[in-house]
This record gives structure tokens, sequence and C-alpha cells, in this order.
């Protein structure tokens, strides 16, 4: 009811707003041609300015047949129309509206060519919002109002055709932005987001997007649907060196805390980073962005990347706060450092430290169904751990001359985990009742150590289309690990406990070197049609050992080795891939097929079984296909078994849940095929998007699971031909501008997948159909950036269905989430926050929560010189309602996880946000504090 209520609420006020916008406002329209051709001019600016003081009240661009109608003109007032287009002299006419005559037809405007007239006529306050030059578009910064100390991004979100999302990727109707510059030059290295979070919006004069150059000579037939985006930030006046960061502290309720700095400092071409944070509030030191672009990854690059739907994450392995569950206190500091020396070469260094305390206590319910007995095991727990990791990177540039470049990244990342738990578990069947129970206690540390490099060589020539490169990556990673294990095992027959002690220590250890090679070669056979080739070369060496050692009851030492227990792998490989294609494009339609030919051969060497050899080949084709908005790909990779899955030996590890390893493993071939769709309308910004592919695969991975009477599971993997996964989505994003100062928009979206896999339990092999939909609504309303509404609401769907229904039951789950937010900038410098999530998972197992409202909310207080300082008072769960639970479907079976979390707590947080920029000055010093 509270969903619905508040859907209908957002309806009613959003038709409320349009009606009002409706009955105050009039129309003007006509259409564009050329004076002398007669030609129609699309993408023309015809912008309506206050005729008294030239403010913009808004503007539109003539269709593809040179028609325009502009909207939202207030009425009884006195008002101003131009007409701008490149290389035509302005056309201009004042005009009023009224309540009689709302509307003003103004049939046909000739323009007449004028190429030197455009810039030396127009005068600034007169500037069009948008101007279409070619294949640029240029913005006019001042028409677009920000609120005082917007960046960068909030200007570009109010640019039409302009998108960013959630993360900071901006597109431009519907194109990726492959690099932001500034005054032409790269601007903390070529991530755009480096810029869009630091510039302030009130620095910039102007914005032009314009096709990706350098992307048109390495690939002359992409489609020009395809074809990447740069932005181009003029600035007002030459802005070469500032400084720029921020600094927070707060404390709470609870002992709850949260502080940290970054400073970024920048002279011409170098930028020096420092960074610092801790808190015990669940959450990252800095945002996303934050580290990737003011801390310099985005200049160095990363390897990897994990996110949380809490906002927690870690690059390159190192925890930044915020990706467990529980309770966590994050630390962690670092410096980066980039200079480019000349115009050819550029550096980067880097170093990070990052520190994660975890606690976390765990209740679980799992069933599994067997025709009409349920084996129910409920568990608990607690866990603590302590991860530690370091970093230390580095990426050299070279520029070696107009055609050719050389990178060169090198990285050490050295981690370290410790970490205890006590845990209790106790299963039961339908009819024969308590089958086992354990109380476990264990302990463990490990340590990882990784270093790698990538050499990567590109070098275009002067024949357009030709290019050749040579990618290089080296990984080699050590990894080891101690594991305690004491605990009591109790299985029951007739309600007689018959119990086993385990006191053991297992310890395991690898070393993992992969390196792989690729060369390719492409060649222009003619102005529509380009070959393709490419070679890929990888070595492979694993080794991956397990030692069980039990507890001498003597000396209270675990030093009695367990050879039955023990067994170690090595693995050694080779694959090659070799790839032809042959790309043909046509104006709007590429076509890029292809075939691939791989090889592969591997040697994997047991403690305790013979040497087993596997070679394979494969031979498959690749297919690519633009064709306006539609994109068709098709495609197949290999993936070969984890080392750990080879091992012909049981771990033992838990004695209620035992692992078997395989050595007859084969690769897994997948073949992948997807239909996309994207179609944007520059005119009203609105969107529509639709995917659908499917996953293929031969020789999967599924695991054979046996069970007991005493409920004691064995698993082990084995190939299985058949399964499937085939997913699709279909969303549209329709945005209405009520008024100058309204505006709606509205996102439905549909996703929905099938995955068609194998079970086999006891021997009972099964196929198994799971379906999945998850529709989502949501509603986005917006008054002058004063008021924001959103509103979102998705509920879920997924069943499994059994072939074998003699043996198997089958299961679905439903859910339903809701997500309120509201907030308002008024009065002046005061901030308003509300947010408010709701969950309902109405099948949980008893004990564990249905529902769970989580409102959070704060106020801001924005003051001293250009809202540099920030005063928030906040508080998490204000109802003291939030829960992290799970609801979660594999095989035959659901499980059920209810998770500590962070609960109620206020907190009053104080940041200054630093940022500071100046023009070149000439002679005298500059006393500012640097880092160089």
């Amino acid at each position: 009811m509270t969903i619905s209520r508040t859907l209908v609420l957002s309806l009613l006020c959003s038709l409320a707003l349009h009606a009002a916008a409706q009955n105050n406002s009039g129309i003007i329209r006509g259409s564009l041609k050329d004076a002398v051709s007669k030609q129609v001019l699309p993408l023309a600016t015809v912008t309506v300015f206050t005729a008294k003081d030239t403010t913009i009240i808004t503007y539109r661009l003539s269709d593809a047949s040179g028609n325009f109608k502009v909207p939202g003109i207030p009425l009884d007032r006195d008002c101003r129309v131009l007409v701008s287009f490149s290389g035509y002299k302005v056309y201009r006419k004042n005009f009023t509206l009224s309540k009689e005559n709302p509307l003003l037809d103004m049939g046909t405007i000739f323009l007449v060519n004028d190429p030197q007239s455009l810039d030396e006529v127009i005068v600034y306050a007169e500037r069009p919002p948008v101007v279409v030059r070619k294949d640029t578009i240029e913005f006019n910064a001042s028409a677009f109002k920000t609120l005082p100390g917007a960046l960068l991004e909030d200007l570009l979100k109010k640019l039409p055709g302009l998108e960013i999302d959630g993360e900071g990727n901006i597109l431009v109707k519907g194109k990726t932005v492959n690099k932001l510059l500034v005054d032409g030059k790269e601007f903390f290295g070529s991530d755009p987001q480096i810029a869009t979070k630091n510039l302030p919006a009130d620095i910039v004069d102007k914005v032009q997007v314009m096709n990706d150059q350098e992307e048109i000579r390495r690939n002359p037939h992409l489609p020009e649907s395809k074809i990447g985006q740069v932005i181009n930030i003029k600035l007002k006046k030459a802005i070469k060196q500032g400084w720029f960061g921020k600094a927070y502290a707060g404390g709470g309720t609870d002992s709850r805390h949260e502080a940290g700095a970054i400073l970024n400092a920048f002279r011409d071409t170098v930028q020096v980073s420092v960074l610092g944070y801790t808190n015990n509030v669940n959450r990252p030191g800095f945002g996303v962005s934050d580290i990737q672009k003011l801390g310099g990854f985005d200049r160095s690059g990363f390897n990897s990347m994990m996110i949380t739907n809490e906002g927690g994450f870690s690059i390159n392995d190192i925890s930044l706060g915020g990706t467990g569950q529980g309770l966590q206190r994050s630390t962690g500091g670092g410096v980066n450092f980039n200079d480019q020396f000349g115009e050819k070469l550029t550096l980067n260094l880097q170093y990070f430290y990052g520190q994660i305390n975890s606690k976390l206590s765990n209740l679980s319910n799992q069933q599994r169904f067997f025709q009409d007995t349920v084996l129910t095991t409920r568990s608990s727990s607690e866990f603590a751990s302590v991860g530690i990791n370091h970093r230390i990177g580095a990426t050299v540039k070279w520029k070696i001359d107009s055609l050719t470049t050389l990178t060169f990244k090198p990285g050490i990342t050295l981690a370290e985990n410790r970490n205890a738990s006590s845990g209790m578990s106790a299963a039961q069947e339908t009819y024969r009742g308590k089958v086992n129970s354990s109380q476990v206690d264990s302990r463990g540390n490990s340590t990882g150590n990784n270093y790698a490099y990538n050499l990567f060589l590109d070098k275009s020539f002067k024949k357009k289309g030709r290019t050749f490169s040579v990618n290089a990556d080296l990984s080699s990673l050590n990894n080891n690990a101690d594991d305690y294990t004491d605990g009591m095992y109790s299985t029951y027959n007739s309600g007689t406990a018959a119990d086993s002690l385990v006191n053991q220590l297992r310890k395991a250890g690898g070393n993992t070197l992969n390196s792989t090679v690729t060369v390719s070669y492409a060649e222009p056979l003619g102005k529509k049609l380009t070959l393709e080739v490419s070679h890929t070369i990888q070595y492979v060496k694993q080794d991956n050992g397990i030692d069980f050692f039990s507890k001498n009851r003597l000396n209270e030492k675990y030093d009695q080795y367990n050879q039955d227990l023990s067994n170690g792998v090595e693995r050694k490989g080779w694959k090659n891939t070799s790839s032809a294609a042959l790309v043909l494009g046509v104006k709007n339609i590429y076509i890029r097929p292809g075939i691939n030919y791989l090889t592969a051969a591997y040697k994997n060497s047991f403690t305790k079984s013979p040497l087993v050899s596997q070679q394979f080949n494969y031979v498959y084709p690749s297919l690519n296909v633009y064709w306006g908005i539609f994109n068709v790909s098709y495609n197949a990779y290999i993936r070969e078994p984890p080392a750990s899955d080879l091992q012909p030996v049981i771990d033992v590890s838990n004695r209620f849940y035992q692992q078997y390893g395989n050595p007859n493993l084969k690769p897994a071939f997948t073949q992948s095929l997807t239909l996309n769709v994207y179609k944007y309308d520059p005119e009203t910004g609105n969107s529509f998007t639709s995917y659908i592919g499917g996953d293929f695969h031969r020789n999967g991975t599924m695991r054979e699971t046996g069970i007991d009477p005493n409920g004691i599971q064995t698993a082990r993997p084995v190939n299985v031909n058949g399964n499937r996964y085939v997913y699709g989505n279909v969303a549209y994003n329709y945005q209405y501008k009520l008024s100058r100062d309204y505006k709606a928009s509205i996102r439905a979206s549909l996703f929905g997948s099938y995955n068609k896999t194998t079970l086999s339990v006891n021997g009972h092999r099964s196929g198994q159909e799971s379906f999945d939909v998850y529709p989502s609504l949501s509603l986005n309303l917006n008054f002058k950036d004063k008021i924001e509404l959103n509103q979102r609401y998705s509920p879920g769907y997924k069943q499994t269905a059994y072939n074998d229904r003699a043996n198997y039951k089958n299961i679905y789950v439903r859910s339903h989430s809701t997500e309120s937010e509201l907030v308002i900038r008024m009065p002046k410098r005061i901030v308003w926050e509300n947010l408010v999530n709701y969950t309902y998972n109405p099948q949980v197992a008893p004990g564990i929560r249905k529902s769970s409202v989580r409102w959070n909310a704060a106020v801001n207080y924005l003051f001293l010189k250009d809202n540099k300082g920030q005063l928030k008072l906040s508080v998490y769960d204000l109802l003291k309602q939030n829960i992290n639970v799970f609801r979660y479907i594999n095989e035959n079976y659901i499980s059920d996880t209810q998770n500590t979390t962070l609960t109620r707590y206020f907190m009053l947080t104080f940041t200054y946000n630093l940022r500071n920029f100046t023009g070149g000055k000439v002679g005298g010093q500059d006393r500012r504090m640097f880092f160089f």
C-alpha cells in the first residue's frame, strides 16, 4: 500500500505541474531553409531570450526536415527569438505571446549563407545555447544554470543528449565518451571523470562534443552510430595551475567516527595526490571516482574493481572500505605522482595501503528438497578478520612518434589476512529428525604476493586503416594459507550420537605464472574493406599443494602429517589462438565476420596420481554486425578448469561438506550470441534500450552431490553438455520538460532470464530450469534543482523447475524492494536529504525477518566562501530496522541468510572542499604550497 500511494502521489504531482505549465506558456513554430538553394536546414538552433536583458528562456533544434517547435514560452513577456546556423547570418525577431494568442507561427524562414558572419555578429549575451558545426556540437556553458559550488559533472548533466550514470561514465546520444580534454589537452590522464568530478562549473566557457578522430583513423569503416566521442572543455581563462581536494571529520553516537583527506596539486603537467582515511561506519573513505581520479589510479590503470550495493569497493584487490558484511573499520592512505616530460613521455608512480577490520554474525537456514523429504540445516557463526594490502604501481607512456606509442605498466601487490571464527550447525530431516550437528572454532592466516606487468605497442601508418599492435601481459602470483580447525562433529542414528573430534591444520600454497602475448595487424583492401589478423600465445604454469597435519596430544602442536589427505597438482601448458576477420563498412552498416583456430595442450602432474595430458583443438567463427540502431555479435571462448578442481583428493576442511577433485575435467567451450538495440531522440532526450543474449555451453561444469543418511555431503565436479543461459532486458527512458523550471523523467525496465542446467544428487540426475523476472519502475521529478523526488519500485520473481519431479520439488521465490529519495535545497545554503529503502521477502524461513525499512536522513549547511565548508548532521537507519537478508536458490535447495549489519547512529561531519584555480602569472613568486 505504501509503495502504490507514493507512486500515485508522484504521478499526480507530475500531472499538476504539467497542467500549470501548459496554462501559463505559449509556443512558436516554423521551418528553416537556405535562401538560395531552398534546402532545409536541420539542427539549427532556435533560442528564445527575454528581450530586456537577453536571459535565455528556452531553445530547440530544428529537426531533419528543418521544422522547429519551441514550447514553454511565458505569456505577456517581451521576447526575442534568435535563429543561428553555422555559416549563415543570424535571424532575430521580437515578439510577445498572450492568453489570446499563445501560438506564433513564423512560417518559413530563409537564412542567408555567410560563412564569416556567425562568430562576428552574435554578441556574447546573445550566444545561442547550442551551435552545430559539421561533426562538432558546441554548448554555451552560461546558458545552462547550475547551483553555487557546482562541478563540471553538474553542468554536463544539464546538456541535452549527455547522460551520466551512477558511476560517472559519460554517454553522448548513446555513444561512449572516449576521453575528455581541457583546452585541447588531456587533464590528469585520459579518463573523463578526473575533470568532471573536480573542475568547478563556473570556470567553463564552452563544451565541445565531437567524433573521436583517432578511432576513425584506426577503424575507418566503423559506422557513425558506433564512433566514440571526445569532449573538449573550453575554459573562460587559461587555467594552468591550481590545487583542489577535500578534508572531512565526523563523530557520532555508539562511538561511530569518520575522517579523511585528499589533496591534489598540479602545475602544468605535474600532479601529486595524497590521501588518507579511517572510519567504522561500513563506508569507503572516498567514492570510487575520488580514488580513481583524484587518487590517480586511472592514470596508471587498474586490473580489477569490485563494487557492493552499499557503495563499498576495492581496486587492484585493495579494499577501501564497505566491501564486506557485518561491522567494519577501514583505514588507508596513499600517494600518487604524475608527470609529463616533454610531449612524448608520461610517468605515473603510486603507492597505496589499505586495511579492513571486520566482525560478522551470521544466521542461515538451508532447505534441500527430496521428493517428500526436506533436509534442513540451520547454522550460526561469529567471524572476525583483519586484511592488509600494499600496492606499488607505475605507468610509463612513450609516444615514439606521431603514429607509435609504447606503454609499460608494472605493479606489485602484497596482501595479508588474519581471521578467526566460531560456529555451530544442526541438520534434521522431515521424518528422521536430527541427523548431524557441529561446533567448530577456526583461525587462519594467509599471504598473497603478485607481480604483474603490461606492455603495449600501438602503431598506425600513413595509409589510412593500417595498424599494428603488440600486447604482452605477465602475472606471477604466490599464495600461502594456514587454516586451523578445532571442532566436534556429531552424527545421529535413532537418537544416538556418534562424536568425532577434529584438530587439524590445513596448509595450502600455490604459485601461478601466466604470460600472454597478442600480435595484431590490420590492412585495408579497399575503401570499404579491411583485413584483420591476430595471433595470441599464452603460457601458464600452476602448482597447488595441500598438506594436512593433526594435533599432537603430547606437545599440543599440529605436526602429525596426514599423508592420506595431502596432495598436490602442477599444471603446465600452452594455448595458441589465430584469428582472421574481414571488416566491411558501407554507410551505416558495419560487418565483421571472422574465423578463429585455438589449440591447447596441458600436462597435469599429481603427487599421488599418474600424469594427465590434455590436448584440445577448436575452430569457431565470430561475427559483429552494426546496422543503424542494431548490433548483433557472436563469439566463443574457452575456460580451463581451476587447478583446485583437478586434484583427485578429498578436501575435508568441513567434515559435513567434503569436496573431491576430478583430473579428467575438460575445458568448457561457450558460444555467446547477443542482440543490442539503442535508440536516442536528440530532440526530446528520450531513449530506448534493449538487449537479448544467450550463452551455450559444451563441457560445462556441474557438481555431483551425494548426501548420506547422516546428512554429510560430498561434491565432485564433472563435465556436462546442454547448459544454456538466455537473458534479456528492455528499458525506456522518457524525459519531459514541463517548463523551464519543472522536469520529469520516467524509466521503465524489465529484465528476465532463463537458465538450463543439470543437477545430480545421490545419483538422481535431472534437468533444471530457472526463470527470473525483475521489472522496475522509476519516477524522477525536479524543480529548479531545488527539489528532487526520486521513486523506484522493483518486484522480483524466480522459479526453478525440475524434469525429475519424482525426486525434486519445484521451488520459487518472490521479493519486493522500493526506494524513495527526496532532496530539498532551500532555504539558501541548506540542503535536506531523505532516503528510504524498503525490502520485503515473504518466504524466508522462520526466525529470519521478512521485511525492513531503512530510513537515512541528513541536513547540510553550506558556508564559507564559494560554499567550501559543509556541516552535515545525519542519521543512519532512523527506525532501527536495518537488516541484511538474502534468499538464494541453487540446485534443489533454498538458502536464507541473515547477517549482522550497521544500525541506527547519528553523526555530525564537517567537510572542507578545497578548489583553487588561477591563470598564469608573469613575474613575482607563487607562495602557495605545492608538493613539488
